[in-house]
């Protein structure tokens, strides 16, 4: 691992991506993130499952010096996950810059990202190249602009896949087309704590999207993040795409608000005491898991967002949602941990960052 690199993933594990920060986007109070993803593949190259290593290695060379030479990032930008420890490649997981497939993988694969985190580039996935950027809030038609640009950019640097039938061709028959995928990510305590949430979120598959988990597709749900994405690119403009997803997110959003005026109008003492009492877990455990912290992280966001509190700043909540995730614990100890050592580091990372103010944590 060259020292850049080693340099840049022990700044990671202390930090959260500019993405993460509140007052960026439409929504903000409930969407967290716009993730916009374009998939292409090299012509005249097998798909990466189709390929053998020698043929996987071309490709990465191929586009790893693509991307350089294009302008879009520069060589340091570069993470090679061949010459990186699993625990690296499972920090850029809970960072969303890789999939867990791309870090699970063997061969040539690796990922370009930017300083703040909102432009990446993922190779060797289950396509070629996956372009990616990300925007707090609900994505504006700025947000395509750039990734398009990018795109454009690329494009005339090597040769896509693609058939005037068809659009672009990708691994994943879901993704033919325009090869946009659009993915939302909500905070919807609400409508889960009133027993509405599967209700509003089927009639956002009807919709035509997709529903899943923090961390896409075969994740599970917790803290009350969910992520909405469209199924199909096939025979639909990027516009368009961008377009419906943002409206179904815009629905959703205005089911999640009825119902926090619900819970405020109807259970004010109930979300009060809901929401202290998670603060008052997280201000003073010594063992946090993983899932418990980040359901309590989430009713103590839903009291900042419905000023039930005045004394915790929703960017630190954002900031510990990632932070406290298993493999940013290990990189920050400088070890990989069991579990039961993470639990500890996870609350002692907690009690630090949401102590009242002029307060001390009562082992101090």
């Amino acid at each position: 691992m060259s020292a850049p690199t080693a340099d840049r993933i022990q700044v990671m594990a202390s930090t959260a991506p500019s993405w993460l920060e509140a007052s960026e986007g439409e929504e903000e109070n409930i969407v967290l993130s716009t993730r916009l993803r374009l998939a292409r593949n090299l012509t005249g190259h097998p798909f990466p499952q189709n390929a053998d290593s020698g043929e996987q290695q071309t490709v990465y060379e191929h586009l790893t010096s693509s991307l350089v030479r294009s302008g879009l990032f520069a060589e340091e930008a570069l993470f090679p996950l061949l010459e990186l420890d699993q625990g690296v490649g499972r920090l850029l997981v809970e960072r969303h810059l890789i999939s867990g497939a791309l870090a699970r993988k063997e061969g040539p694969r690796g990922v370009f990202a930017d300083r703040g985190e909102r432009f990446s580039v993922m190779l060797n996935e289950e396509d070629h190249l996956r372009l990616q950027f990300v925007t707090g809030g609900l994505a504006s038609t700025a947000a395509w602009e750039e990734l398009s640009g990018a795109d454009e950019e690329l494009g005339e640097e090597v040769r896509w896949a693609w058939r005037s039938d068809y659009g672009y061709l990708t691994a994943c028959p879901t993704n033919v087309g325009t090869g946009l995928r659009v993915s939302v990510m909500m905070h919807l305590p609400a409508l889960v704590l009133l027993d509405e949430a599967d209700a509003t979120l089927r009639a956002a598959t009807q919709a035509g999207m997709l529903v899943r988990g923090v961390y896409g597709e075969g994740s599970s749900v917790h803290g009350n993040i969910y992520q909405l994405a469209n199924q199909m690119t096939l025979g639909r403009s990027e516009e368009d795409i961008l377009e419906s997803v943002v409206r179904v997110a815009r629905q959703v959003a205005e089911h999640e608000e009825r119902a926090r005026l619900t819970l405020r109008r109807e259970a004010p003492l109930h979300l009060e005491d809901k929401v202290h009492r998670a603060l008052g877990i997280l201000r003073t455990a010594r063992l946090l898991g993983p899932r418990e912290c980040l359901n309590l992280l989430s009713a103590v966001r839903l009291g900042v967002n419905m000023y039930v509190l005045s004394d915790v700043e929703i960017n630190t909540l954002n900031e510990l949602m990632v932070l406290t995730r298993p493999s940013h614990l290990d990189r920050r100890e400088g070890r990989e941990m069991d579990a039961t050592e993470q639990d500890v580091l996870r609350a002692e990372v907690i009690r630090g960052r949401l102590r009242p103010r002029g307060g001390t944590d009562t082992n101090e």
